[in-house]
């Protein structure tokens, strides 16, 4: 069973990526967000991102742009375009992540 980790704001549980099954190539993850909270400001330099929705409502940041999301909806986050989800409802937001590598690059970014 996956390790569950603690985020800002939440919870992430790495369900496939190249520390899980060497090669890869492509990471796989289970998401949440609490009420009220917003995930870290970052962005990713070799991979794409796609959000799956799966509960709760949620504002989704991809560069300067922000959409609203419903459970269903999907959102493609292009390679280094700095991102961050917020939670809009009562109870917590829980969403599929898939990126386009095995081994992310992370990078934290301030405003």
């Amino acid at each position: 069973m996956p390790d569950t980790i603690s985020i800002a704001g939440g919870t992430i549980t790495w369900l496939m990526e190249d520390s899980i099954e060497q090669g890869a190539g492509l990471s796989l993850a289970e998401m949440t967000v609490n009420p009220g909270q917003v995930s870290e400001l970052h962005r990713h330099a070799n991979c794409t991102e796609v959000i799956h929705l799966l509960e709760g409502e949620t504002r989704q940041r991809v560069g300067d742009h922000w959409q609203t999301m419903q459970a269903g909806d999907v959102c493609l986050i292009p390679v280094g375009t700095i991102h961050q989800t917020q939670n809009l409802g009562p109870d917590t937001a829980r969403m599929i992540i898939a990126y386009s590598e095995g081994q992310r690059d992370y990078e934290t970014v301030c405003e």
